[in-house]
């Protein structure tokens, strides 16, 4: 059994009631829930922190957070019942619904945290660190929505449950056609009586049913279930409620932070599940209005309603009950001519991950270099790339590894690099996948601002596409699953020692994973950045070892690689095909 907190956001009812859903779902799955608010219902009382009396900076904590005023003590209470209830309960996990300050505050005392996913328009600084710092992200609408662009960077993590509603279907009620239902959250409506003494006016032939103020309802699962027409704002749960119960419906979505009544109403209007004037109409439009919302016929079964709540307890246990993450390796080869880039990457690295370095040759150099990176010596004479590919392999899952990530020494992560090449496995474990590289100027250093060469794939941050073009695979940047790599020594043996210096290996190794049914997926945001060395093009220092490995290539697979070396090489005079091989002149 799991201990879970649910944190339930005050405003409104909505929150505490989609909270006491899930919250039945968890118990029903043999889990302890326990709800803190500062609304009434809660079973834990947090203190209201309402009124600060500070704007701007010392609001927002720079832009960084929503709500972070000074000297609130209502704050301070707040957070400190939380922090003791932590402190006394050591839960497994904690769903937050909603805020991104206690989303954080809960994930700094090292407990995972589920968030939910509101719509609306949330591209801010601190929506999108609540979102990055949360295990998964929980959605109360059906899958087939469109993921909005403020969550698209977080979608690997996204589950969109349905929506979730408290009410439970009746049998044997009919609908009245004549009937007008007005619903009204407890978030507050722009609606004035005497808009509605205009509207009664203008229908005589309707009955209406005000659920509003004072005349709210505990159960409004009949009511809804007869009216011929539900007239209701654009919240989540007043659009679940009208779903479970199928009823026709008119949106009036209401002025809410980040706008999200408003988009919620665009997505139910775009799927013809519901007529969305764009302002309250006049009272002459109402009959028409009721007319078209009755004959919609809207299929309300789209709106995934039915488990929906079960659907998020299943994904809040499953962080609850798995929150380990996988232990990650960056792996790269070296010498002293790159000990200096070298330091950079092993320094800048992302915390939480191991480092493994395969010295071509001088070891003992890179040791004091590097001593952050367990350093191991490559045998022989360290012109052999791919035996050195192999080996660091080979030490990551030694010590441990189950993702490997293959850094080229030059070359420094960014600090979503991690974060989306451990995504992106998560969601093809059993693929090869590769992100952006960035070439950096002479004296330039930094993990920020990328600009990815343009002979590679650049998704954005958080898609994953599959490659067709296995030839664009490079060795400077990727990551696979320990079990991946167990495959391919398994199916092909890893990189192909046959290739010796530099050139051809990787190539090679791309080819192998065609042949072998490895997937490759090119991973947008997996930015990584190369520091700046004196280079030759074409790299006339290596002309003999691209011969010899453009010849290994050759023989084994029928065609030429680095074509273009090739053909710069000759046109230089360098070298030319003579009885079909590369020679030099």
């Amino acid at each position: 059994m799991a201990t879970i907190g649910i944190y339930a956001h005050h405003h409104g009812s909505g929150h505490i009631q989609r909270c006491r859903e899930i919250q039945q779902a968890l118990t029903r799955r043999g889990h302890r829930a326990v709800i803190l608010s500062t609304a009434p219902s809660g079973d834990v009382l947090l203190a209201d922190d309402a009124g600060h009396g500070h704007h701007g900076r010392a609001m927002t904590a720079g832009g960084t957070l929503h709500y972070a005023p000074y000297g609130n003590a209502g704050l301070r209470d707040r957070f400190a019942t939380i922090a003791t209830w932590i402190a006394d309960n050591a839960p497994d996990a904690f769903y937050v619904d909603v805020s991104v300050e206690v989303g954080v505050f809960i994930r700094l005392m090292g407990v995972p945290v589920i968030a939910h996913a509101m719509p609306g328009l949330r591209d801010d600084a601190p929506h999108q660190l609540g979102y990055a710092q949360a295990d998964a992200l929980i959605a109360a609408w059906p899958d087939w929505v469109p993921v909005p662009e403020h969550l698209a960077a977080h979608a690997d993590r996204l589950h969109a449950v349905g929506g979730i509603s408290r009410l439970t279907p009746l049998k044997g009620i009919e609908r009245d056609p004549h009937h007008v239902v007005v619903m009204a959250g407890q978030g507050g409506s722009t609606w004035e009586p005497e808009d509605w003494e205009a509207v009664e006016r203008a229908c005589p032939e309707y009955t209406f049913t005000f659920l509003t103020g004072d005349n709210r309802v505990d159960d409004p699962t009949e009511l809804l279930q007869r009216a011929g027409v539900v007239v209701t704002a654009g919240g989540q749960n007043s659009i679940a409620d009208i779903a479970v119960t199928g009823a026709p419906a008119i949106l009036l979505p209401q002025p809410r932070p980040f706008i999200e009544q408003k988009r919620n109403a665009k997505t139910l209007a775009d799927a013809g599940l519901a007529v969305v004037p764009d302002t309250f109409p006049p009272a002459e439009q109402w009959p028409a209005l009721l007319a078209e919302a009755a004959a919609l016929g809207a299929d309300w079964s789209r709106w995934q309603t039915e488990g929906a709540a079960d659907r998020a307890a299943a994904v809040i246990e499953e962080v609850a009950l798995d929150p380990s993450a996988s232990a990650i390796v960056l792996v790269t080869l070296a010498d002293a001519n790159r000990a200096g880039h070298l330091t950079h990457q092993v320094n800048l690295k992302p915390e939480g991950t191991d480092h493994i370095t395969v010295a071509l040759a001088d070891a003992d150099i890179l040791r004091k270099a590097v001593p952050k990176s367990h350093v191991v010596a490559l045998p022989g004479d360290g012109r052999n790339l791919a035996a050195a590919r192999n080996l660091a392999a080979a030490t990551a899952i030694e010590r441990g590894a189950e993702i490997l990530i293959f850094l080229d020494a030059d070359c420094v992560a960014s600090g979503d690099l991690v974060t989306h090449y451990v995504r992106a496995l998560a969601e093809y474990p059993d693929a090869v996948v590769a992100g952006p590289v960035t070439y950096m100027k002479e004296g330039e250093l930094r993990t920020v601002r990328p600009d990815p060469h343009p002979a590679r794939p650049n998704p954005a941050p958080g898609e994953l596409v599959r490659a067709d073009d296995y030839n664009l695979f490079w060795s400077l940047s990727f990551a696979m699953t320990a079990g991946t790599w167990r495959r391919i020594e398994r199916d092909f043996g890893g990189f192909d020692t046959a290739y010796s210096g530099y050139g051809g290996e990787d190539t090679d190794f791309a080819w192998q994973l065609r042949e072998h049914g490895i997937e490759l997926y090119w991973v947008g945001g997996a930015h990584a950045f190369h520091q700046w060395h004196p280079v030759s093009s074409p790299p006339w220092e290596h002309l003999d070892d691209i011969l010899a490995n453009a010849a290994t290539f050759h023989e084994k697979w029928g065609q030429w690689p680095m074509e273009g070396w090739l053909r710069a090489f000759e046109e230089a005079g360098a070298i030319t095909l003579a009885d079909g091989t590369w020679q030099r002149r």
